[in-house]
C-alpha cells in the first residue's frame, strides 16, 4: 500500500515538474517512527531469550526445542534490527521519506538482511511447530528427534540466505516506502519500463509471499492437528475421572439412596442398630456427669439419638467407601474384615 501511494506520488511529482523536496505528512513520520518503536521491543524479547537460551549449557547442547528457539531468536533479531533502522538507510536524496540518510550501498545492506530475517523467521516457525508435532502427536524421543535436527535448522537458513544474497546481483534492494527492501527504482518506473535498478522486483516479491504464505498455513495445519489429538487424549482422560463419567455418577446416586433405604428400614422395622456393634461396647452404660459431679446414666432417648446419628454416618460412611474402593479385590476384602474387631458395621472396612 505504502510503495502503491509511493508511486502515485512519483508520478505526480513528475507530471508538476515538482521532484524537489516537500513537507512531510503526518503518515509519513508515524512511518518512519513507529517500526522503531516495535522493532525495539521485538528486539528486546528476542534478544533476552537468546541469552537466556546462549546461557545455559544444557539448553544450548542438549535440547533441539531450544536450539530452534535460539535459531528463531536470531533472525528474529536481525529483522527487529532492521526495523528499528527502518528509514535511516535510505538514501538521503529521497524525496517524501522522513529521516532518509544512507546512500544507496546502505540501502542495500538493510534490504539484504531485511529479505534474510523476514524469510527465516516464519520458516524456523515452521520447523517449531513440526516440533511439536512429532512429539506431541506422535511421540517422537529426544533422541530421535536429535536424528532429524538438521532438517529443522538448515533448511531455514539457507532458504533465507539464498532468497537474501540472490537480490544483490539483480539490484532489487532499494527504498519501498518506510525501508529498503524488494522495490524498483525510481518508484514508478516499473509502469513506464523506465527502471535502473530492480526490475525483478515484482516477480521476487511474489515469491517472497509465497514462502511466507507457504509457513503460515504448514503452521495453521500443524497447530490444529495437535489440537484436536490433545482435545481426543483430553475426552479419554475424562471418562475415567470420577467427577466427570457419568457411570460413577450414577453408581453414587444408587448407592446414596440405597444407603437411605437402608436406615430407614432398619427405623421401620425397629431393629435394635446394636446388633452391628461390637457386643462389649454395648454392654457399657453411656454415662455423663450431671451438675453435681456425679456420673449420671444417660436417658433412653439420649442413647436413642445418638444410635440414629451413628447409624447415619455408619451408612454415609459405608456409601463412600463403597464407591471409591469398588475395585479393590474379594481377596483383599475378605482379609480386611476377618482382622476387623467383632463384627460390627461401624467399624467393617467397605
Amino acid at each position: 500500500f505504502v510503495y502503491a501511494q509511493s508511486s502515485q506520488q512519483h508520478r505526480l511529482n513528475i507530471q508538476r515538474g515538482t521532484t524537489a523536496k516537500m513537507g512531510y505528512t503526518a503518515k509519513q513520520i508515524s512511518l518512519a517512527i513507529i517500526p522503531k518503536c516495535t522493532g525495539f521491543l521485538s528486539l528486546l524479547g528476542s534478544s533476552y531469550i537468546f541469552f537466556d537460551v546462549i546461557s545455559s549449557r544444557k539448553k544450548r547442547s542438549q535440547s533441539v526445542y531450544h536450539r530452534i528457539i535460539l535459531a528463531l531468536s536470531i533472525s528474529d533479531i536481525i529483522a527487529s534490527i532492521v526495523n528499528v533502522l527502518s528509514t535511516w538507510p535510505i538514501p538521503s536524496d529521497t524525496s517524501n521519506v522522513f529521516g532518509a540518510s544512507g546512500t544507496t550501498q546502505t540501502c542495500t545492506v538493510q534490504g539484504l538482511f531485511n529479505e534474510i530475517g523476514n524469510i527465516s523467521t516464519p520458516l524456523f516457525n515452521a520447523s517449531l511447530c513440526t516440533y511439536y508435532y512429532v512429539v506431541i502427536r506422535r511421540g517422537w524421543s529426544e533422541r530421535r528427534i536429535k536424528k532429524t535436527e538438521k532438517w529443522l535448522i538448515i533448511p531455514p537458513i539457507l532458504v533465507g540466505l539464498i532468497m537474501g544474497f540472490i537480490g544483490l546481483p539483480l539490484m532489487l534492494y532499494n527504498n519501498s516506502g518506510w525501508l529498503c527492501w524488494i522495490a524498483p527504482y525510481p518508484s514508478g518506473c516499473h509502469l513506464t519500463n523506465t527502471c535502473t535498478r530492480g526490475e525483478l522486483a515484482n516477480v521476487f516479491r511474489w515469491i517472497h509471499y509465497a514462502i511466507i504464505w507457504s509457513a503460515i498455513f504448514y503452521v495453521t495445519v500443524g497447530m490444529f492437528l495437535i489440537y484436536n489429538k490433545v482435545r481426543k487424549r483430553e475426552n479419554k482422560t475424562r471418562k475415567f475421572t470420577v467427577f466427570e463419567s457419568p457411570k460413577i455418577k450414577e453408581e453414587m446416586k444408587m448407592a446414596i439412596q440405597n444407603a437411605a433405604e437402608e436406615a430407614l428400614k432398619y427405623d421401620s422395622d425397629g431393629e435394635n442398630y446394636a446388633d452391628n456393634v461390637d457386643l462389649n461396647s454395648h454392654q457399657q452404660h453411656d454415662v455423663s456427669p450431671n451438675h453435681h459431679g456425679f456420673a449420671q446414666e444417660q436417658q433412653p432417648q439420649e442413647r436413642e439419638d445418638k444410635t440414629t446419628s451413628k447409624k447415619a454416618d455408619d451408612a454415609n460412611y459405608t456409601c463412600c467407601c463403597g464407591i471409591l474402593s469398588r475395585k479393590r479385590s474379594e481377596k483383599e476384602t475378605k482379609k480386611k474384615k476377618q482382622d476387623a474387631e467383632g463384627s460390627g458395621s461401624s467399624n467393617a472396612f467397605c
